[in-house]
């Protein structure tokens, strides 16, 4: 998790900074926090609370950005699904960019869902700690993070970092090549919708490949 980090902790400060100045509370900053927890969100969130938009287009707004999450939590659901409901819970409400790449990335290395439960807790714990603290320490004492070091470049890198060792075969390869011009193509579409026509665009071109090798084999 670390890599990943060095991009929280400056998007957090912002978070934070973002919430003191559009006047809200430290309760109602941290409130929100922990109850949302999904920066982009929480980001469109306040944009349009300042700007007085009606409630319904708040939490409509923040439910078509977090879509990608319904993706994320069915990857993992035949991980987590003979641990009990407070370990269900807690591991859909921490679910995170982050920790799903992570947990991706390392997948394979695990032997057992308890060992890739326990190793998505871990991973999901360090950023749910790290995103908190980043936003409290943003709203006291505002961004910190000088704007020179181009932090904000840190998360897709990271990211890059863990997809890359996953690209096993020519499959893999034409999935990432896909999905990478797709998501570029429709990065201008409103609420982030790009990003979800691009996810399930890549499943189904996933889907055909290995049912077209399957019938090949």
């Amino acid at each position: 998790m670390l890599p990943i980090l060095t991009g929280a902790i400056p998007f957090g400060a912002v978070m934070g900074t973002v919430c003191f100045e559009a006047n809200l509370s430290l309760s109602q900053s941290m409130g929100m926090d922990f109850i949302v927890y999904a920066g982009a969100a929480q980001l469109a969130a306040i944009d349009l609370m300042t700007k007085n938009a009606a409630s319904l287009i708040v939490i409509l707004t923040g439910l078509i950005i977090n879509l990608r999450f319904l993706l994320y939590s069915a990857a993992l659901s035949p991980i987590v699904q003979r641990s009990n409901f407070l370990i269900k819970f807690f591991c859909a409400h921490t679910l995170t960019d982050q920790a799903y790449a992570v947990m991706s990335a390392n997948e394979n290395k695990l032997k057992s869902a308890t060992d890739a439960t326990q190793f998505y807790l871990g991973a999901s714990v360090c950023m749910f700690i790290t995103w908190h603290a980043s936003v409290l320490a943003g709203y006291i004492f505002g961004n910190f993070a000088p704007a020179t070091l181009s932090l904000d470049f840190a998360v897709p890198l990271s990211f890059v970092a863990l997809v890359i060792p996953t690209i096993k075969n020519k499959n893999y390869l034409y999935v990432a090549v896909f999905s990478s011009v797709i998501s570029l193509l429709l990065y201008t579409l409103p609420f982030k919708s790009g990003l979800m026509i691009t996810a399930l665009s890549s499943i189904g071109l996933a889907t055909f490949l290995t049912r077209n090798k399957a019938q090949h084999d």
